[in-house]
């Protein structure tokens, strides 16, 4: 998808989903499951990753990025509260200080840590 349908002038692309200030309403994140700028967020807990709040609640019951079950979709109304997504695995945060710890805490690429990976059998 080209940054320009969205909006953004051009050159401003490699700005998208890297930490910057952003102010409540600005449109920069793209839900992953409908492809378009989110005005109002849908934060699928327990898991805690984002999405357009209609995809979010037509994932109930499983999420569509971890396969974890749905408890509750929280309403995030982006002109309202700044939201702060992990660039990798794409979970929301309502505070830049909570998901910047966690990302330190975790090695510094992502807010879960590296999952170490499966052993091959031979």
């Amino acid at each position: 998808m080209s940054a320009r349908k969205y909006g953004i002038p051009k050159g401003q692309a490699e700005f998208l989903g890297t930490v910057r200030d952003r102010k409540p309403g600005n449109k920069v994140h793209i839900c992953t499951k409908c492809d378009s700028p989110i005005a109002v967020y849908g934060m699928l807990l327990p898991c805690r990753h984002v999405f357009a709040l209609e995809c979010a609640h037509g994932m109930v019951p499983t999420c569509y990025l971890c396969f974890a079950k749905v408890e509750e979709v929280r309403k995030i109304v982006a002109s309202e509260t700044p939201l702060h997504l992990c660039g990798v695995c794409l979970r929301g945060y309502e505070s830049e200080d909570e998901l910047s710890e966690l990302v330190k805490a975790n090695g510094g690429k992502c807010c879960q840590g590296q999952r170490p990976k499966a052993e091959t059998q031979p």
